[in-house]
């Protein structure tokens, strides 16, 4: 399929998401999310500058080409919207098992396995609610490639969850230089989020949704990759690389 197929075919689901929320006098809830999900979902085909607001107004059913300006101001206030509809819930997760993680260990610091679990779980379960519907990591992978937009979010708030992971891992990884740790939290991040991307969009083109026993297996393997990340050794190479900037 071509790109402008795919983003076709992304338009016609986002107008039937749209059908049943028309602007009415009392629906201003139904317009808001309503543009908030035609945009995620354009968004994630298309990236983040590169879409007009207008192709948001049209598939998301509005007239009013002012639609988008009117309820968030700009585009950094659609995506902030979007952040707050997907990402709000999914720090709320991090966060709370980040903290039930410290609870268990007490003083000592956090395992892998539960930084690893932080990060990719609340997505996964996401992922799970929302299977052959979301395209909200598609949008994350988007974000994060617009630099420019990404660079009014990356202190965002609703990121609190990734920080205090990072920050458990770098508690747990004190011999080890904090830049590299901090290099493979992100490796990580960004493993996860992809791999997401990559079933979400399997699962919306789909005729039958993937074997729920299947991705149980894909989403463990995930996470098990992920601590293999972090408790990698650092080979003779990455050493003398690393000697090689004075990080080491």
């Amino acid at each position: 399929m071509s790109r402008q197929e795919f983003t076709d075919e992304a338009e016609d689901r986002a107008r039937t998401k749209a059908a049943a929320a028309q602007p009415r006098p009392d629906a201003a809830g139904d317009t808001r999310l309503a543009l908030i999900l035609a945009a995620e979902r354009i968004f994630s085909a298309e990236g983040i500058t590169s879409t007009s607001l207008r192709r948001i107004n049209q598939a998301a059913g509005q007239r009013n080409e002012s639609a988008i300006h009117y309820y968030f101001g700009s585009r950094e206030g659609l995506v902030a919207a979007i952040l707050e509809l997907r990402t709000a819930p999914i720090n709320e997760a991090r966060t709370r098992m980040i903290r039930d993680a410290r609870k268990r260990q007490g003083a000592k610091p956090l395992e892998s396995r539960d930084i690893a679990e932080a990060i990719a779980g609340p997505l996964i379960d996401h992922l799970r609610a929302h299977l052959g519907e979301t395209c909200y990591l598609r949008f994350q992978c988007m974000l994060w490639l617009d630099r420019p937009v990404w660079k009014n979010f990356v202190r965002d708030a609703r990121a609190s969850g990734l920080k205090q992971a990072q920050e458990a891992l770098i508690e747990s990884r004190s011999f080890l230089p904090e830049q590299l740790v901090r290099q493979r939290f992100g490796l990580a991040l960004q493993m996860v989020t992809n791999a997401l991307a990559r079933i979400e969009r399997v699962a919306e083109e789909a005729e039958t949704l993937p074997d729920p026993a299947l991705l149980d297996v894909e989403f463990v393997t995930l996470v098990d990759a992920v601590v293999a990340i972090f408790d990698a050794a650092p080979s003779p190479e990455l050493v003398a690389a690393m000697r090689r900037t004075g990080e080491a």
